[in-house]
């Protein structure tokens, strides 16, 4: 019987943290422990993040593993977020609240999907419509922002609530196109830039963590925005 390396499974080992992360988050989110619940989402991504850049790096990438990433990803990203800020602040609204939420994770699985399809043959270094992490991202937007001021703006968490579920879900079946982390490269003469931001920024996340990821949340928020006003002014230019 041949001995199979245990690094040909490390991606999706890590597959599976996230995907526990992710389950993880629920189980806090049912006890109101939101702080908790968002840092499992965080860390979900982070693993889904790490997972895909070590599988390139030691080319161990399977459909195997696309298939399982994806199925991490919809509940991770898809599934937890939306059933957070269900019960955290749109659940007075009841059934219409909820869906607005199925409407979200449905975008979830139709993106993830897609995705899938197009990159089965010829992967893409350009991503058309924002992907699911981003995603869960920008639907925790209102929680980093309690979390630093708990007091301030509370009375409209709902509604920009479910407009960001609403935002959320079409950009990722959108066909904007969105930069994609794997089509970054640096050159030797750069590398030492991109060495001091990481540095900056894991100093900024240790000092003022949730600060510095409602910073780059919104900064994300605005970008895609900006992709897809000039996706629109696009269409309307090229069908005139």
């Amino acid at each position: 019987m041949k001995d199979v390396p245990f690094i040909k499974f490390a991606p999706n080992f890590i597959t599976l943290v996230s995907l526990c992360c992710g389950i993880s988050a629920l189980k806090f989110a049912f006890q109101e422990n939101w702080n908790s619940a968002v840092l499992m989402i965080l860390l979900a991504a982070f693993f889904d993040f790490f997972d895909g850049w070590l599988a390139r790096k030691l080319k161990k990438s399977s459909q195997f593993g696309a298939e399982l990433d994806s199925l991490s990803d919809f509940i991770s990203f898809g599934v937890s977020p939306a059933v957070l800020l269900y019960l955290w602040s749109i659940q007075e609204f009841e059934r219409v609240g909820w869906v607005f939420c199925l409407f979200y994770i449905i975008c979830a699985a139709l993106r993830l999907a897609r995705f899938n399809i197009e990159n089965l043959n010829s992967p893409s270094t350009t991503f058309y419509g924002i992907p699911s992490p981003a995603a869960a991202g920008l639907l925790l937007i209102p929680f980093f922002f309690n979390f630093i001021f708990p007091e301030l703006f509370r009375e409209y968490f709902t509604i920009i609530s479910i407009f960001l579920l609403c935002y959320s879900g079409v950009m990722m079946i959108s066909r904007v196109p969105t930069l994609s982390l794997k089509s970054l490269k640096f050159s030797n003469s750069n590398s030492s830039y991109f060495v001091i931001f990481i540095a900056l920024l894991i100093i900024f996340l240790i000092s003022f963590f949730w600060q510095t990821i409602l910073a780059i949340s919104v900064f994300y928020f605005l970008f895609s925005l900006v992709g897809m006003l000039k996706y629109l002014f696009a269409l309307r230019k090229s069908s005139k």
